[in-house]
């Protein structure tokens, strides 16, 4: 994947950014204020980015476009406050949030890796994605993620798991856990019918009243058991309750958008208040003109891509209700009836001769489950030594692309972030930021532009710094960076034009405080049009 190019604008003010190439780019000026920050988070934030805009900057107030190539394909994306369009050739699909953009990306541009959040199975939302390669200037903390909120660091060490191929997955996880369930529950018969195989020889006359403290023990625990299979069955049908509803709006909206004829043999179509013929379509931020055929028809196919995606998950949150039923069910089944019940003073009882035999079984069942337990934990065991494994390899990189940058350094790199503890001086945060980027790159050899605003920052010298561009070039990917030059630099005619294989972009020229210029109206408000949208 590879940037073509970035803008953000409206009808009276914008800025277009087509001058990347596929090597190594800096964004200079020398000094601040120039709009670096601006266009890089707009290129972010249109491919489905959280927003961390400069204070001053109202995002509410335009759009947001940036134009990507993957393998061979052209996508263009355009975003206005939540809502998204992205265009892939003739066809235009919209989206109402991020959310929705994710599970198009996946399936059509690059797939998203999943990981285990909340007991559950979920693709990884952009935002936490985006920064295995992209480091903006503004919110960086070093011992957590940028915007941490719902993902944490973890979280992000388990998206790197899931991409090196190592992570452990739910179904694993649940599996051994039912095998332990089970297991435990044969070691529970197993002992309640030694218990009263030694009563039937010995003791017949105290059997009911030791049997009913040994139920009182486990009913409590069983209890718990079943409350928790409930309330995950209630979570799951909520959201499936969510999810039909928006299915049904949108339904709705397509039969609405169908039966819209806008070619009648007699008349004309005109709204009834104002007598325009222009009718239009509006999801969130975004306004369609349906009189264009085109539009229309990539608006009724993205209306029914989205119909597409709500009846999948349905059916998968269907799937995941019925097996945490079946798993609810056999629970209950499970749970001996009172053994006040079934002791040899009650009509039910088993014979002696049953009762050996049944153990017998018992015993044999739980070698097998034991068996399988072993396995499935050897398993996991390898999964978990694989992750130290990939811990370890981005660890070495990193304290190794320190020390390459830094040799008098004194950090020492023990995890994927920074204690709360840890002091970086001067460029030491950038040099962290560098290492881990590199590191993780090197590990996933991943196709992505490494994209990091300002990383300069700390009064970098330039001797790190030309060490850094070397080491941005040998990764043979697109690199974006950006860069405030001090004068002396800057009055020698640009340092960057004179570096082999680096494409010096110089934002000098551009207004102060001011990068959206009227001169690239025009032209963004093309684009713009290229999606069918109206403003409204």
């Amino acid at each position: 994947m590879r940037i073509i190019e970035t803008g953000c604008g409206n009808a009276h003010e914008a800025f277009i950014e087509s001058r990347f190439t596929p090597g190594v780019n800096v964004v200079f000026s020398n000094d601040n204020n120039k709009g670096k920050t601006i266009i890089f988070q707009a290129m972010m934030y249109a491919l489905g980015n959280d927003p961390i805009f400069p204070s001053g900057f109202d995002p509410k107030l335009y759009y947001f476009y940036t134009a990507i190539e993957n393998n061979g394909e052209t996508y263009l994306f355009l975003r206005k406050g939540n809502s998204i369009a992205v265009k892939h050739g003739d066809d235009v699909s919209v989206f109402t949030d991020t959310s929705e953009l994710k599970y198009y990306v996946s399936s059509n541009i690059f797939p998203l890796p999943y990981i285990v959040k909340d007991n559950y199975q979920k693709l990884v939302d952009l935002s936490l994605f985006y920064q295995l390669f992209f480091v903006g200037q503004d919110r960086r903390d070093p011992s957590n993620i940028f915007n941490n909120g719902y993902y944490n660091k973890q979280d992000f060490t388990n998206m790197v798991f899931a991409l090196a191929g190592c992570l452990t997955l739910p179904e694993s996880m649940d599996k051994l856990k039912k095998l332990r369930v089970e297991l435990n529950a044969c070691k529970s018969q197993i002992d309640v019918l030694s218990r009263r195989l030694t009563f039937y020889r010995e003791h017949p006359d105290i059997a009911s009243l030791i049997s009913q403290g040994a139920y009182r023990e486990t009913a409590e625990k069983e209890r718990q058991q079943i409350q928790t299979l409930n309330e995950t069955i209630s979570d799951l049908q909520k959201r499936q309750t969510r999810l039909i509803n928006r299915k049904y709006k949108l339904e709705n909206l397509h039969s609405e958008l169908v039966s819209l004829n806008m070619h009648l043999k007699t008349g004309k179509i005109h709204c009834l208040d104002c007598g325009s013929e222009n009718i239009t379509f509006s999801n969130g931020d975004l306004s369609f003109e349906l009189t264009n055929d085109l539009v229309r028809k990539n608006i009724l196919k993205s209306i029914s891509d989205s119909l597409l995606l709500y009846t999948t998950e349905a059916s998968e949150l269907s799937q995941q209700i019925s097996e945490k039923q079946t798993e609810l069910n056999e629970v209950i089944q499970s749970i001996p009836v009172p053994i006040s019940n079934i002791l040899i003073y009650t009509d039910t009882i088993r014979t002696y001769s049953e009762d050996e035999k049944r153990l017998s079984e018992l015993r044999d069942k739980t070698e097998a489950i034991q068996a399988e337990i072993d396995l499935e934990q050897t398993n996991q065991d390898k999964n978990n030594q694989a992750q130290k494994n990939v811990k370890s390899q981005i660890l070495d990189s990193m304290n190794g692309f320190y020390k390459l940058i830094d040799p008098d350094g004194q950090q020492v790199f023990k995890d994927l972030f920074a204690t709360r503890s840890m002091t970086f001086s001067g460029s030491e945060e950038q040099e962290y930021y560098f290492s881990r980027t590199l590191a993780i790159f090197w590990l996933l050899k991943h196709s992505f532009p490494i994209i990091m605003d300002c990383f300069r920052k700390g009064e970098l010298s330039s001797k790190k710094e030309n060490l850094m561009i070397e080491e941005y070039r040998k990764t043979g990917v697109q690199v974006i960076l950006s860069s405030t030059l001090k004068d002396e630099e800057y009055s020698t005619g640009g340092k960057y034009y004179k570096m082999d294989g680096v494409n010096a972009i110089n934002y000098e020229i551009n207004p102060n405080s001011h990068i959206l210029q009227e001169a690239y109206c025009e032209q963004f408000m093309d684009i713009v049009d290229s999606f069918g949208i109206v403003m409204v």
